[in-house]
């Protein structure tokens, strides 16, 4: 009798055990969608020295966006300073922001070198840097929709950005803010 109850509670433990360590269905890891540049970004901090992020530079014969992108645009001219004012930030690092000038709009980026503070939308700022021929993939259109904007979802922007976009980008070494 005893080794009769001894086998039942031995059963009784075992399934006890068995069911508490089968496996729950296990959720996929996901693998970040960043770009292996980014990547670099999160050694960063957004830092502002005496007015700037990034570099220093001379705030002088600073030009109008519109101004600046026709002299890259008729004559070449890659080097400028440009004026204007932050449409958005980068809400998930700072790496990137939006100049809205009298007319337009630049997307400003970094090059991984420095990040901006992301409440900054409504300030004025001279950005010095590059202008540059872009080509943005469908990937970062939808980085840019979903974590940036948070302006649509995942399947949103899937079905939305199927190509890549040409346009011109404008690399900054320095931003300084004017107010």
């Amino acid at each position: 009798m005893i080794l009769r109850n001894l086998f039942i509670a031995a059963v009784v433990t075992v399934s006890i055990v068995a069911c508490n360590n089968q496996a729950a269905p296990k959720v996929a890891e996901t693998k970040s969608e960043e770009p292996e540049e980014c990547k670099k970004e999160d050694a960063l901090t957004p830092t502002l020295v005496d007015g700037f992020y990034g570099a220093a530079f001379d705030t002088t014969k600073a030009m109008s966006l519109e101004e600046a992108t026709r002299f890259y645009k008729v004559k070449g001219v890659k080097a400028a300073k440009i004026s204007g004012t932050i449409e958005t930030v980068c809400q998930s690092k700072g790496c990137w922001f939006d100049l809205k000038g009298a007319t337009t709009t630049q997307s400003i980026d970094f090059g991984h070198k420095f990040l901006m503070h992301k409440n900054l939308a409504g300030k004025k700022v001279i950005a010095c840097g590059s202008f540059y021929n872009d080509t943005t993939t469908v990937e970062q259109q939808i980085h840019e929709a979903v974590e940036d904007a948070k302006s649509m979802t995942m399947e949103q922007a899937k079905k939305k950005f199927t190509t890549p976009l040409i346009s011109v980008g404008f690399q900054a070494t320095g931003v300084r803010l004017v107010n």
